[in-house]
């Protein structure tokens, strides 16, 4: 009896597919665009890239090659590889479609040159799995004329935009405060401000190698990359609201000064600075890390939150100043590097921008609470001096 079943044993071990004891050997450093591994065992199985640094993965292709047969590995498509065979993963076109759908395009070769983790997992045809971590160095070499290229077509293009916007933005506002502004007011006023407006609206889409890119070129670390895209979104949304918040700063007076010249002290005085919150950044890296992206209802909630934050804006530097807000961003940020973990570069990159946020609201709060005040004083002595002489 013992012997029949030793014998039952022996032959489902010699017929059955193998997976125990496959093992997946990548090189420690390969070039970026084409890692080769090797995967070791019996029978038949699918391949499967189930992550990038930790972060799901994206998109990627790999060849599984035994003897003269071909297998394709892709996101969609799966088909069965006899083992052993040979493993050809493009591992840069991995790293770049996960950067690509968190962050959007940036030159692929400045996510290289470091360590990437990739986990892979091997399912046999009779439902066994293995899971593979393979660290590997990505070697690649650095473009940096094909950026160069790009920026300084970024820059013109900036440029031409600026000077034509420039024109119907100054014909605009010469027709609107032509009567208390002079000519060269009106034109530092409308260079600048369409200056702010097409950086912030640049930032939006076009800066994303600067400010990602590079930063992570020298400072970043595979095994942070989840963290800094995380702290990035915050960063992402800084840049493009500072340009904003100096927009508001620019308008104060003018703004102030037209409602003033129509002689409307009631609406002068009722008169709130919105557009400065200095909170608004934080929705980014909330609308990632919560997965409101995947659904429209919570990005509408979320930008309700972002509207409220503008409109309640001198509330809130009234109530908590300048200095609350920027103890606020201070703990958020603190929170964001708990968490996630990111490179330190990236938060200093963050606290810089959050300095800068902190500068231009307690000068804009304050510019507008004294030109505010000044026009009033002005108004009701003008007013004075009206009643008196009637008298």
């Amino acid at each position: 009896m013992k012997r029949g079943i030793v014998a039952v044993i022996v032959s489902l071990l010699l017929f059955l597919p193998l997976v125990a004891g496959a093992t997946l050997k990548c090189p420690a450093k390969a070039p970026a665009e084409k890692a080769v591994c090797r995967l070791e065992g019996n029978g038949t199985g699918k391949l499967y890239l189930k992550s990038v640094d930790g972060i799901p993965a994206r998109g990627y292709t790999i060849i599984l090659r035994h003897g003269h047969h071909e297998s394709v590995s892709t996101k969609y498509q799966h088909d069965p590889a006899k083992l052993p065979a040979e493993v050809i993963f493009w591992a840069d076109n991995a790293l770049k479609n996960v950067v690509d759908f968190y962050v959007g395009s940036t030159s692929d070769w400045l996510l290289l040159n470091r360590e990437h983790t990739f986990v892979f997992e091997l399912v046999m045809e009779n439902g066994s799995k293995e899971t593979f971590e393979k660290k590997i160095f990505l070697v690649s070499t650095p473009n940096w004329n094909d950026l160069r290229e790009d920026l300084v077509d970024l820059l013109r293009g900036a440029f031409i935009l600026w000077v034509i916007l420039s024109v119907f933005w100054g014909i605009a506002e010469w027709w609107r405060n032509r009567d208390f502004m002079r000519f060269m007011e009106i034109a530092r006023l409308s260079l600048s401000s369409t200056a702010l407006l097409i950086v912030a609206m640049f930032s939006l889409s076009d800066f994303r190698p600067i400010t990602f890119g590079i930063p992570y070129y020298y400072f970043g670390t595979g095994d942070k990359l989840w963290g800094d895209i995380v702290v990035w979104w915050g960063i992402w949304a800084l840049t493009t609201l500072i340009p904003l918040y100096s927009f508001v700063y620019l308008r104060v007076t003018p703004d102030l000064r037209h409602i003033a010249h129509q002689e409307f002290i009631s609406k002068l005085k009722k008169q709130k600075l919105t557009d400065c919150s200095g909170l608004a950044w934080f929705i980014a890296p909330l609308a990632l890390v919560s997965g409101a992206l995947d659904s429209e209802i919570e990005v509408l909630l979320l930008m309700f939150l972002v509207i409220a934050l503008a409109v309640f804006t001198h509330h809130i530097l009234k109530t908590i100043k300048p200095e609350g807000v920027l103890f606020v961003n201070l703990a958020i940020t603190g929170l964001l590097t708990l968490k996630y973990r990111p490179d330190f570069a990236f938060v200093v990159f963050l606290v810089v921008l959050l300095f800068v946020v902190y500068v231009i609201q307690k000068k804009c709060f304050k510019r507008f609470t004294t030109e505010k005040e000044r026009l009033i004083a002005e108004i009701e002595e003008r007013v004075a001096k009206i009643e008196g002489a009637g008298r």
